[in-house]
């Protein structure tokens, strides 16, 4: 009987051992990185989560935050949780530094969620996401020149065409008793743009509501926030959203797909394209052995 209850003793000490040698763990980590400025934390556990849960249950912005934050700890700011150390780079040459030298991998457990949601492929290992340096680099020399500054300075007649596309829609509605929703013509705005500098695309989302993209879009960007959660998928009555997410991504990737076929069949047949990115890629790529998944990939990364 004693030892029966030497053991339970034991076992019921192994679990406050590893506590408190976790408990250490996170110490070790506070004292090694608290040099960095950043926000009080608010839990030692939890470090600063729970001041996140606050801003989204109170349905403010995660970024007014982020810039108040900034404003008063600097362009470089340190996030806590649990044993884990987040920087938030706000400087240009921070940023500049992280993205572009082979010292900085990204962190998988992050960027593997980019790969795909709920089963379908989304920006899998394109620009954004991909985690080995040397792929990385040349899918970026393909990019290159389709960002050189002379081309983009090329490109500002359509910057201001769709900018005045704006201002009329605004007129349209600038009779002090519309509400006007500036976060979704701003992000029509920017997918006309980027569809029309990029892919030479019309979508003119600004000017009809039938159009499929800014929804689709919507789509994967709530799917992408949702699958934090990993039991989301599991519940019956998230069926409906789930699906509509991965439609989402599939009409996203079979356009990247057409535009990708139709441009290339163009350019085989010698016939006159647009001088847009899509073309200065394919260009590029054709030097390149890219598969038609990483450029639809590519695509989508844009």
């Amino acid at each position: 009987m004693e030892a029966m209850w030497s053991f339970w003793q034991l076992l019921l000490a192994v679990p406050f051992l590893m506590l408190g040698l976790y408990c250490c763990y996170i110490k070790v980590v506070h004292v090694k990185y608290d040099y960095i400025p950043g926000a009080p934390r608010a839990s030692f556990f939890f470090g600063h989560l729970p001041i996140f849960w606050r801003t989204l249950e109170n349905k403010e912005l995660m970024h007014d935050l982020f810039l108040k934050w900034a404003e008063k700890y600097g362009p470089v700011i340190r996030f806590n949780a649990f044993h884990r150390v987040s920087l938030l780079i706000l400087s240009p040459e921070g940023v500049k530094e992280y993205l572009m030298s082979p010292q900085y991998s990204k962190d998988p457990r992050i960027y593997g969620r980019l790969y795909s949601i709920f089963g379908v492929r989304f920006l899998g290992n394109g620009l954004a996401t991909d985690l080995d340096y040397n792929h990385w680099h040349k899918q970026r020399r393909i990019m290159d020149p389709a960002f050189s500054r002379n081309y983009l300075i090329g490109l500002m007649e359509i910057f201001n065409d769709q900018a005045e596309d704006l201002m009329k829609v605004l007129n349209e509605k600038a009779d002090g008793e519309i509400e006007v929703d500036m976060m979704n013509l701003l992000r029509r705005l920017t997918l006309d743009i980027i569809a029309k500098v990029a892919f030479g695309l019309e979508l003119n989302t600004l000017h009809s509501d039938q159009t499929p993209f800014p929804h689709a879009f919507t789509m994967v960007m709530k799917g992408l926030s949702k699958e934090r959660n990993p039991f989301f998928q599991y519940l019956p009555r998230n069926r409906k959203e789930i699906q509509e997410v991965r439609e989402s991504l599939r009409l996203l990737r079979h356009t990247g797909k057409e535009c990708i076929s139709q441009r290339r069949k163009a350019i085989q047949n010698e016939e006159p394209v647009p001088l847009d990115i899509l073309t200065q890629i394919l260009k590029s790529a054709g030097r390149q052995l890219f598969t038609g998944r990483s450029l639809i990939t590519m695509h989508l990364s844009l």
